[in-house]
């Protein structure tokens, strides 16, 4: 592992002992401006079965919801981390960057929503190898 992976692997190591997962909103927030995302989802505002649609067929995603459509259950379906960072560093990073992606899944949701969303990792390709599962509490 190189320098650059094995620090950040130590900040991400430590926050998980001293720290909640609200220090990634930023970290979260730059992502989603950078990908500029507000344009992307922009054609599925106020219609939440389009975008579901949408996250199944291009993505892969496989999502579940309750009766209510107020908690959806959402898998990414891969068998690896779709994380920028974690492609770009080589070796072992902490689960505790999950909670970027949390953050993110948030802001997508709440965007096509209008209004706010809670998403929470349900099970990651960091935390125990399996695909990435989030909670999303609409």
């Amino acid at each position: 592992m190189d320098f650059s992976a094995e620090w950040l692997n130590n900040l991400l190591c430590s926050m998980d002992k001293n720290c909640d997962s609200c220090l990634f909103e930023s970290c979260a927030n730059l992502h989603y401006q950078v990908n500029g995302m507000d344009n992307i989802l922009e054609k599925y505002v106020g219609n939440l079965p389009a975008f579901i649609s949408c996250l199944e067929k291009e993505w892969g995603w496989k999502i579940t919801y309750n009766e209510d459509g107020s908690q959806l259950l959402v898998d990414e379906n891969k068998d690896f981390c779709v994380c920028p960072i974690t492609q770009n560093v080589q070796g072992k990073v902490s689960g505790m960057l999950c909670n970027c992606s949390e953050k993110f899944a948030e802001q997508m949701f709440s965007k096509v929503c209008q209004k706010k969303t809670v998403a929470k990792v349900k099970r990651s390709i960091l935390r125990d190898g399996k695909s990435c599962i989030y909670e999303i509490s609409i």
